[in-house]
């Protein structure tokens, strides 16, 4: 077993709760941020929507960051900066595809 984990170049932090716990614990803050911004806006519908889920790439960070922010190796590292990277130019395309779409409909 040991030689199969000298393999991975990008290990999690979790024990025995796994993604699970984790998707647990987010979704719980979620709930809590919620509840406490609708106690200070007194915005009590707002409550019983569902709560969304939580996107693979956070989770996957969230997995191998360390407690004060580093991650667990360089390669980890190095495969969330190209998600990020990833994920910037998709919303930033989709923005600004969506922005000539409605400037095409606005002046037909």
């Amino acid at each position: 077993m040991q030689e199969i984990q000298n393999y991975n170049d990008c290990p999690h932090l979790f024990s025995r709760g796994g993604y699970d716990l984790l998707e647990k614990k987010i979704l719980d803050e979620k709930m809590k941020k919620r509840q406490h911004e609708a106690m200070m806006t007194e915005n009590t519908p707002h409550l019983e929507d569902p709560l969304s889920p939580i996107e693979r790439h956070v989770k996957w960070k969230l997995a191998r960051t360390k407690r004060y922010g580093q991650m667990t190796s360089q390669a980890a590292q190095e495969i969330s900066d190209k998600i990020m990277s990833w994920l910037f130019n998709f919303y930033y395309n989709y923005l600004n595809f969506g922005l000539i779409v409605c400037l095409c409909f606005t002046y037909n």
